[in-house]
């Protein structure tokens, strides 16, 4: 490799969750930076934009040796998402790629890698070079507390009955669980952790396989009625069991006296 001063290096990053597909535009994808570490210098910043890629991405044998699969022929649009960029580098860089995402999440999960860029050699899918560009696998399962909302005040009449805790739980890549893919709900546990002064306990929410609006992807739990007034703090957790994926969602409700 012969290295000219200012040569431009195509550079693809991809983000994929960890046992699902990849971060597109439906789950706002992942934003990206590239640093060098021994400088500080930022070389890049932007967001990896497109869709979750093929259904082969879940169907397809493949070895270490292949890339996965980034195309989806029959849908063009929901090609895997990517963020791209051409470095002009004059000399070897070691860099850190970050990912961030998937960015509709209220707490977006955080993975890193570090690699050599060589002026010239290009990082990018063509050319004989790996189809999926840099890949950053990301781990966790995104968690949105459908009820209560966060800060949940209610007055003393309704604070008499007893709440429900519901999310909804995807894969970080948005990907749903149902019955008919690759994702079935019994793979997943999810439980709300309720915290009030110094007490703790849990309660277990099931999957909900009839949603009123047709939607995958609901847990919902039995009421719970609280055993006093005063702020409770609640984590609803999920769990993958096969892959070890774990997502967190928070709320907090207040019950008065009454």
């Amino acid at each position: 490799m012969v290295a000219l001063q200012g040569t431009p290096t195509p550079v693809t990053v991809r983000v994929i969750a960890v046992g699902g597909k990849f971060l597109g535009d439906d789950v706002g994808g992942a934003l990206i930076s590239l640093r060098d570490l021994q400088t500080g210098e930022m070389l890049a910043q932007g967001r990896t934009r497109g869709g979750s890629g093929p259904p082969s991405v879940m169907t397809l044998p493949i070895k270490r040796t292949q890339p996965i699969p980034t195309a989806d022929p029959e849908q063009p649009s929901n090609d895997a998402a990517r963020f791209d960029v051409t470095l002009v580098l004059d000399r070897p860089r070691w860099v850190e790629v970050c990912a961030v995402g998937p960015m509709v999440a209220p707490q977006p999960a955080r993975v890193t890698q570090s690699i050599w860029l060589y002026p010239g050699v290009s990082e990018s899918p063509g050319d004989g070079e790996r189809q999926d560009g840099l890949l950053l696998p990301i781990p966790g399962l995104l968690v949105g507390v459908l009820a209560p909302p966060a800060h949940y005040l209610p007055d003393a009449t309704v604070a008499k009955e007893k709440i429900v805790f519901r999310a909804n739980v995807t894969m970080m890549c948005g990907c749903p669980i149902n019955f008919d893919g690759p994702w079935p709900p019994g793979d997943f546990e999810v439980v709300a952790h309720i915290e009030h002064e110094n007490a703790k306990t849990t309660w277990p929410l099931e999957f909900v396989p009839e949603e009123a609006a047709g939607a995958p992807s609901q847990f919902a739990s039995q009421p719970w009625a609280p055993p006093a007034p005063g702020i409770y703090n609640v984590d609803v957790v999920a769990y993958q069991k096969s892959t070890g994926n774990l997502g967190v969602g928070r709320t907090s409700l207040i019950i008065p006296q009454g």
